[in-house]
């Protein structure tokens, strides 16, 4: 037997037709079925053919994996509402899922960046849900870039070589360097209002929903990442958030050298052995 590759077509609540590919193991090794989710309209290619490795890999592992397209992204018919309001159709997806795959009897979500957001907005309230795995999860917001960008690029920025060559060739703009910094260092300690209608910025929901899912979880960061980097400084300076993942966190991974997309073949493999080896795991 061999393992085979299922598309088909299902309907979300906004009777919307979507676009799903089931991998279907030649051996079924899990109970728990992977489904993966994107961070919104990208191309196929390079780095975001990421999935389709991911998928296939695990399928090879004995690991039933579903991919699919939002609502107006990809194949699928309809209007990208935004990451924020996905959750509806993840969990249609999710449906799908247990239906056309009988052998599994929960779901395990893979997310990366706004994918990852999705999953905590409302992606992993399905009763299916059993893991949960988060992929440099975005938490952006003015004032967070504004602080990463002075943590972690200006000052690290000082510390090599090139820098300090361009200063003495006269090859850096020093007034617009420190500008800019200085706009950074204002914007970092600007509070942003909220505009969603339970009166919460969408990091404070995704909280919220860390802390309500009762399954396990997985974060995989990359290195050299600034949205991974926003997310370790959101984590590590609000309380709640550094006490929820300490009580919530099952797993964490770091991808030595890696950037966003985990863009070599050497970085996507390690997060689809990471990704398999821990839903296998016992």
């Amino acid at each position: 037997m061999k393992n085979t590759e299922t598309a088909f077509s299902f309907i979300n609540n906004a009777q919307n037709h979507l676009i799903g590919i089931i991998h279907h193991p030649a051996e079924i090794a899990s109970q728990a079925g992977l489904l993966i989710v994107v961070g919104g309209p990208q191309y196929r290619i390079g780095p975001h053919r990421q999935y389709v490795h991911l998928a296939r890999y695990c399928a090879k592992q004995g690991i039933p994996v579903m991919r699919f397209d939002y609502q107006g992204v990809g194949d699928s018919a309809g209007v990208y509402p935004g990451f924020e309001h996905v959750a509806p159709d993840i969990h249609a997806a999710i449906d799908q899922f247990m239906t056309r795959a009988p052998e599994i009897k929960s779901v395990a979500i893979w997310g990366m960046c706004e994918g990852a957001s999705a999953i905590l907005l409302g992606g992993a309230e399905h009763k299916a849900a059993s893991h949960i795995i988060l992929a440099n999860p975005w938490v952006r917001s003015e004032s967070g870039l504004a602080k990463a960008y002075v943590k972690h690029y200006y000052f690290s920025r000082l510390m090599t070589p090139e820098f300090w060559q361009k200063i003495f060739a006269g090859r850096l703009n020093i007034k617009s360097a420190i500008s800019g910094l200085f706009s950074n260092i204002k914007r970092a300690f600007v509070k942003e209002r909220p505009e969603n209608t339970d009166n919460r910025a969408f990091p404070d929901r995704m909280l919220s929903g860390l802390q309500d899912f009762q399954g396990k979880s997985l974060l995989i960061s990359s290195e050299n990442d600034l949205v991974a980097r926003e997310f370790d400084d959101l984590t590590s300076t609000d309380k709640e958030w550094r006490q929820t993942l300490k009580e919530k966190q099952s797993t964490r991974i770091d991808i030595a050298g890696s950037d966003h997309s985990f863009s070599t073949e050497e970085w996507r493999k390690q997060v689809a052995i990471r990704t398999a080896g821990w839903l296998l795991a016992p």
